[in-house]
């Protein structure tokens, strides 16, 4: 402890003494671990964004729901280029369903406007005899922030449903 020996040994007036004794103190607090931890947590905080929101999502803002007008047209486009002039054959059938689902996957994966949602495909396909058939799906989910769309393809041979489940990744 050199100031105790400036105090015991030297004719200084106390003051000098105590400024010398606070900033050797100051010193070691900067060299202490908690210290640092807590300057570099505050160096972190300043470089953030002030735009930044501090709290966590859990419900998607105004205007980033699921995008349902592009995703239908999607499903269409790709249910039409596959589909079209097609004659109903169970052996293709299955291929034709597989194609169809992993290219609306695809699209809508590559879409900007599906941020924090997964998806699920669902395609199904039958051949149309004349007789009525019922499709159900059901999910449980959060009614606010998921959704899901169903389009239909139809031509003299075959009909085709392709349903996507868009849910909100909390």
């Amino acid at each position: 402890m050199p100031e105790e020996r400036l105090s015991k040994n030297s004719n200084v007036p106390d003051g000098s003494i105590q400024k010398t004794a606070s900033n050797s103190i100051s010193q070691n607090k900067k060299q202490t671990p908690f210290a640092s931890a807590q300057l570099s947590a505050d160096a972190e905080l300043e470089d953030e964004p002030a735009g930044q929101p501090a709290a966590y999502s859990m419900r998607p803002a105004f205007g980033e729901s699921f995008p349902l007008p592009i995703v239908k047209s999607i499903i269409n486009s790709v249910m039409a280029e596959k589909l079209k002039d097609k004659i109903y054959d169970k052996d293709i059938a299955k291929i034709w369903t597989r194609e169809i689902a992993d290219e609306v996957n695809q699209q809508i994966a590559a879409s900007p406007k599906v941020k924090r949602y997964k998806h699920v495909v669902q395609v199904m396909m039958g051949q149309e005899l004349g007789a009525g058939a019922t499709y159900l799906s059901r999910c449980c989910w959060d009614c606010d922030c998921d959704t899901s769309v169903t389009e239909v393809f139809s031509n003299t041979s075959l009909f085709c449903v392709c349903t996507v489940f868009g849910t909100y990744q909390y």
